[in-house]
């Protein structure tokens, strides 16, 4: 509508959100034929509110829409303004896909860089501190990326352990659990000038995969995400926006004991075995410090084989949680197979037994967790849960790095920690300045 004056801003109340609107919705006309897919009722308000909402908890101030296919019903549903946010309006005449849409609206945007969203998709990160994520890296181009358990419709983006995104793969079958593009982003202007004006082109397909080697850094975050561009999942969104007020956002990291948080011994009996691997009581600590839950599950088919009781299970873990005491750390709970491999349990990894039931009495989610262990089958157990995986290369992990399908391999626990900071959260106290 205006150009307005751009300025590189260190706030995030300051950064202009963009949201986009405009898509036609081809998918959804069996539903909602008569409008925009923002404007779909999703417990008797429309979707967009719920993204609106979303801004204006973090402290968003303006917001610009842009429009297509029956934008003028959006202007009529929301005005010039929504609760403390200034609504502005970038009409496209003809569909110009998501990156020619935000080409389009550029002189709008009053900040740099600016949050985009897309208008049919919602996440529950928390975008101040995806914001403070943003501002310790300053890239052209950064995705929210969300764990699903089944990226067959999405396609998935692969990472490394900094963050770096180093693939985009196109929607396939079979393509399991991993990361997908959330649809937020921080662009800067540089970016956005270098998209050619007028054309129908898409950020996820035209922009984002000829970047990669200029650097595109991904936000992990373990938010519950929903996309309602099919009739399925837009039949989903109420009970999604219900399930948000449940606490089983908490993420937990799932951690195997021997070789992992504790040196590897065979068939560990005394408690005077106990030894943690050096580094893991500051590393536990910092995954505590940062929010997560810390769950241990354990094989322990040696109570089945008869080498031990339960009774000395119990004091080997009571000296485990003394150890680790001494270091500020306090465990939520230990799951333990004492089965034998051969006795067909549901419990023995890599089933999900000892897991499901842990996310049961603990109240997480399975798939909003971080599995860290030595051998295939902590592997193997995470990515059945659909959850982020690392294979450590203490105890028996480096005999399995070549064979377990882990997410990120690492050295040891103190390097998962810093891997899962460095890819989830902000580093440092002062990390709002540019």
């Amino acid at each position: 509508m205006y150009a307005r004056r751009t300025t590189h801003v260190t706030e995030f109340s300051d950064v202009t959100a963009v949201i986009l609107a405009g898509g036609l919705g081809t998918r959804l006309r069996s539903v909602i034929a008569d409008r925009p897919k923002v404007l779909a009722e999703v417990r008797g308000r429309p979707f967009l509110a719920y993204l609106l909402d979303q801004l204006a908890a973090a402290g968003s101030r303006s917001v610009v829409l842009c429009t297509g296919y029956c934008g003028e019903q959006i202007f009529r549903a929301f005005g010039e303004s929504y609760g403390p946010l200034r609504l502005f309006y970038s009409e496209e005449r003809t569909p110009l896909g998501t990156a020619g849409a935000l080409r389009a609206a550029l002189g709008q945007f009053a900040s740099d860089p600016v949050l985009a969203l897309n208008g049919d998709s919602y996440c529950s990160l928390d975008l101040k501190k995806y914001w403070g994520w943003y501002c310790t890296r300053l890239a052209q181009v950064t995705l929210a990326l969300v764990r699903v358990p089944n990226c067959e419709r999405y396609g998935r983006v692969t990472v490394d352990g900094n963050g770096r995104v180093t693939k985009f793969a196109e929607k396939k079958q079979g393509l399991g659990a991993g990361w997908i593009n959330a649809g937020i982003y921080f662009l800067s202007h540089e970016l956005l000038r270098s998209i050619p004006e007028g054309r129908s082109i898409s950020l996820e397909h035209d922009i984002f995969p000829p970047r990669i080697e200029q650097g595109i850094h991904g936000y992990l975050n373990q938010g519950r995400f929903l996309d309602i561009g099919i009739p399925d999942a837009f039949a989903r969104a109420e009970s999604f926006f219900d399930s948000l007020s449940n606490p089983e956002d908490r993420p937990f990291i799932v951690l195997d004991r021997d070789g992992t948080i504790i040196e590897e011994r065979e068939y560990l009996s005394r408690p005077d075995q106990v030894m943690l691997i050096p580094g893991v009581g500051a590393a536990l600590r910092k995954l505590k410090e940062m929010g997560f839950g810390l769950v241990v599950t354990t094989n322990q088919s040696g109570v089945g084989r008869g080498f031990f009781d339960e009774e000395q299970l119990t004091r080997i873990h009571q000296r485990l949680n003394e150890l680790l005491a001494a270091e500020g750390v306090h465990l939520d709970g230990f799951y333990v197979c004492i089965h034998k491999p051969d006795e067909g349990c549901d419990c023995r990894k890599p089933r999900l037994g000892l897991l499901q039931k842990a996310a049961e009495e603990l109240g997480f989610r399975p798939e909003n967790s971080i599995v860290i262990g030595d051998k295939d089958c902590d592997i193997d157990m995470g990515r059945k849960a659909g959850a982020v995986t690392f294979l450590v290369r203490t105890g028996y992990g480096a005999q399995f790095e070549s064979t377990a399908s882990a997410d990120f391999v690492v050295d040891d626990l103190v390097a998962a920690s810093g891997s899962i900071q460095r890819l989830m959260s902000v580093e440092g106290t002062n990390s709002h300045g540019h």
